[in-house]
């Protein structure tokens, strides 16, 4: 592993479920460690139910408001708020605001990457998005949390 300077805008960039995704770095950056991404979430944005069985995923809100569902919790997030959802836990988030939600996405161990650039732009599929999900660790669960 070496230092690592990605500019402002840099980094691949990937559709995934309607967000955009710019990883900023990955398993080839951090020796396998961790993966951190920066996601811009539409208004009314949601994920479905899920869970990941190999990582730990946390969120720290650039901008805007997030609502977050993990296990029997709810609660909202803002701007400079940080969450740690941890693996095997059934969780979602949504954007209710009618203005984008910007968060980093960091999971450990690195890997989450290969799962945005197999989806993106097949997300449309629930079907194919549950059987990508499977190969790289995540359980699709349900819907979309509804409120």
């Amino acid at each position: 592993m070496s230092a690592l300077h990605l500019p402002a805008g840099a980094g691949a960039t990937h559709r995934f479920l309607g967000t955009m995704m710019t990883v900023k770095a990955g398993e080839t950056e951090t020796g396998k460690a961790l993966t951190l991404i920066e996601q811009e979430c539409p208004p009314h944005f949601a994920t479905p139910w899920h869970a990941h069985q190999n990582d730990d995923e946390a969120f720290y809100v650039l901008s805007g408001t997030v609502q977050l569902y993990c296990g029997d919790q709810t609660w909202q997030a803002g701007t400079g708020d940080f969450v740690l959802l941890p693996r095997r836990l059934p969780h979602a988030f949504a954007n209710r605001q009618d203005s984008p939600l910007r968060l980093l996405q960091l999971t450990w161990p690195a890997g989450f990457e290969h799962f945005a650039a197999d989806i993106a732009g097949c997300d449309a599929d629930p079907g194919l998005l549950a059987e990508v999900a499977a190969r790289h660790g995540y359980q699709i669960i349900g819907p979309p949390p509804i409120s």
